[in-house]
């Protein structure tokens, strides 16, 4: 018997998936539902050209994740660290921590594949760019220069 219930946010970059996905388990209460904040499981830059690896979407970690979900309820877990500055993933935890809960929330931009409930959101680009400048500002990152990849992944 599957004991969770996983919700995937998916949309394009800046479109607010995150936002909701902290005020759904927010809202649905931390003994209830926790947020897998899935860019920390983005594939990392493997030396390919530059060029080829910008004009291709991101890939996920989707065996990564799937191996949390699969976590026993209560167990405390943590993302991989991923430095968005450099697209690595620098280990395969400490980024940040969550709790494995009932109600599972991934925010991606491509929807995950084993979800029970898929929510797709989006908006218009001039709107998602102003957010993605905004939380670059903010987490002192540089998000933006991505874009063109963002894009072409949602």
């Amino acid at each position: 018997m599957n004991d969770k219930i996983v919700i995937s946010i998916c949309g394009a970059a800046g479109a607010g998936k995150s936002t909701l996905a902290k005020k759904l388990a927010r809202e649905l209460g931390d003994t209830m539902a926790a947020r897998i904040p899935g860019d920390y499981y983005m594939k990392s830059y493997s030396g390919e050209p530059l060029d080829e690896y910008m004009n291709t979407p991101f890939n996920y970690d989707w065996d990564l994740i799937k191996k949390v979900i699969d976590t026993p309820i209560g167990i405390s877990a943590e993302s991989p660290d991923f430095d968005f500055n450099k697209l690595l993933r620098i280990d395969k935890t400490g980024g940040k921590p969550f709790k494995v809960c009932r109600y599972m929330i991934i925010d991606t931009i491509l929807p995950y594949p084993k979800s029970n409930y898929t929510f797709r959101l989006s908006g218009p680009e001039d709107l998602r760019l102003k957010n993605i400048k905004e939380r670059d500002k903010a987490q002192k990152t540089n998000s933006a220069k991505n874009w063109q990849k963002m894009e072409i992944t949602a």
